[in-house]
């Protein structure tokens, strides 16, 4: 690919993908790579503004995939800015589940909260084998925002869904894989390896049928109802519970939900 793209310092292109892969590498490692709003619409131009010839799209994150949502704009408590941040990584999630390329999620260290989101929404996971991937976000009195409550349920149905997010449980990568939620456990630190080693093949292959292929399966989550999801979480982040637990999080202290 000889095509420049217009993106952000937290996130990156590895310019040694082989011809026809996209490999996106979020770069913000100081915060475990946690989305904050630039990041996300980093994220989503990156893969809107795909050179022509795009054929596959590898995300990952180094040795630690990604922690989910940026908690200091949950904790400066500006609802304006939360809601922009949601709404962006609601945008975001459903571009990496339409795009119509095949999607590859490396994952090496944990994918939390909108970490997991975003693997959830990519057509195959490869992790390595010490990864951890898990919602939980009602430890702080919240609910997963960005499509998580939706896409698990139809990955997995809805009574594992309720028990990995209300107890907030951390799914190790076997585990995971036995779910259905990772396709491939590789040793850790191979996970963007065999990523790499998935995109060639499908780079070889049909674009349109891979294409049609996704739109078909995706069909079954297409009409959940991630709208009434995110206003869910944005009633919450006003709640008693949500205000407590974001700041016990801030403040590295046990939450005190039964005040």
């Amino acid at each position: 690919m000889t095509e420049t793209l217009t993106i952000g310092e937290s996130v990156t292109v590895d310019p040694e993908a082989a011809e026809g892969v996209l490999h996106v590498v979020l770069n913000r490692p100081r915060k475990r790579n946690a989305f904050d709003l630039d990041m996300v619409r980093s994220l989503t131009r990156t893969i809107d503004a795909r050179p022509i010839g795009t054929r596959v799209i590898v995300l990952s994150g180094g040795s630690f995939f990604c922690a989910g949502a940026d908690i200091s704009v949950y904790g400066r408590g500006d609802l304006g800015e939360i809601g922009e941040l949601t709404r962006a990584a609601g945008v975001l999630v459903e571009t990496i589940a339409t795009v119509p390329v095949p999607v590859i999620a490396a994952v090496e260290g944990m994918a939390l909260g909108g970490g997991f989101e975003v693997a959830l929404a990519a057509d195959l996971v490869v992790a390595g084998d010490t990864a951890e991937l898990g919602l939980p976000e009602v430890s702080l009195g919240l609910i997963p925002g960005w499509g998580g409550t939706q896409r698990l349920t139809a990955q997995v149905g809805a009574r594992k869904a309720k028990q990995l997010i209300m107890l907030g449980q951390r799914l190790p990568a076997a585990e995971a894989h036995a779910l259905g939620l990772v396709n491939e456990v590789v040793p850790a630190g191979t996970s963007r390896d065999r990523a790499n080693e998935l995109s060639a093949i499908l780079a070889g292959s049909s674009a349109s049928a891979l294409a049609a292929t996704k739109d078909l399966v995706s069909n079954a989550e297409r009409a959940l109802a991630y709208s009434d999801e995110r206003a869910t979480l944005m009633e919450l982040f006003t709640s008693d519970d949500g205000v407590e637990g974001v700041a016990a999080f801030v403040e590295k202290r046990p939450a005190d939900f039964r005040r």
